[in-house]
């Protein structure tokens, strides 16, 4: 029993750890008394179909492993997959509501994930060919911060000017995760998180996935 309690922390560290995704901010209403939903539908507003798809997925297995039902939407909300018929719908914002009250019904869908990309930044930073100087970036990007010895700064700074060094754009992606109950049409549970030079959209889709699931049951949201 031991091991297996030191396997599913090892995963879960892997899961984190090995991902750029964190969670930066979440809320949960505390006068909703948790339920247990047939079915999640989860859906993914990214620009990107097969990002959504990968995403939503991720998710409803992360939900599926903590006993949680749930369902991906991709092929019933098509919205952000066909470009085309996402823009004819945006025209008349009244045909989106109709569209998505719809689907819900005929899918028998008890609460709904709504995950979108709200906010992305991008900044430029140097970054250096010569290891002249050692330790993380302090002020003004140098690497030993306002405590650094002069010497230290000078060294490194000498070596900014006679390398081959390149400017590189650091892009962070800014997600946010809405759960709201069906019968009620309230939100119940919001959380926020934040992604950093995605590598690999399968590895960031699957840690954004653990930190909502966990978040779901640590929280009491919803019961299983």
């Amino acid at each position: 029993m031991k091991q297996l309690s030191y396997l599913l922390i090892a995963v879960s560290f892997l899961l984190t750890s090995c991902s750029s995704t964190k969670l930066i901010n979440s809320w949960s209403d505390k006068d909703n008394t948790p339920k247990q939903y047939d079915n999640i539908g989860v859906t993914v507003l990214f620009p990107n179909s097969s990002n959504r798809y990968v995403t939503e997925h991720a998710i409803v297995d992360q939900l599926k492993e903590k006993g949680i039902n749930g369902m991906s939407t991709v092929d019933v909300f098509p919205l952000a997959a066909r470009v085309s018929q996402g823009e004819e719908l945006l025209k008349d914002s009244e045909a989106v509501r109709k569209s998505v009250v719809t689907k819900v019904k005929e899918n028998n869908i008890d609460a709904l994930m709504i995950v979108t990309l709200f906010d992305m930044t991008h900044e430029k930073r140097w970054v250096n060919d010569r290891n002249i100087a050692v330790g993380g970036t302090g002020y003004y990007g140098s690497p030993y911060g306002m405590s650094g010895m002069y010497y230290d700064y000078y060294a490194y700074s000498l070596g900014t000017i006679y390398n081959s060094g390149y400017y590189t754009d650091d892009v962070t992606y800014f997600i946010e995760c809405n759960l709201y109950d069906v019968d009620s049409e309230k939100l119940i549970y919001r959380a926020q998180t934040k992604s950093t030079n995605i590598k690999s959209v399968e590895e960031e889709a699957k840690a954004l996935a653990y930190l909502v699931a966990k978040q779901l049951v640590n929280k009491k949201v919803v019961s299983r």
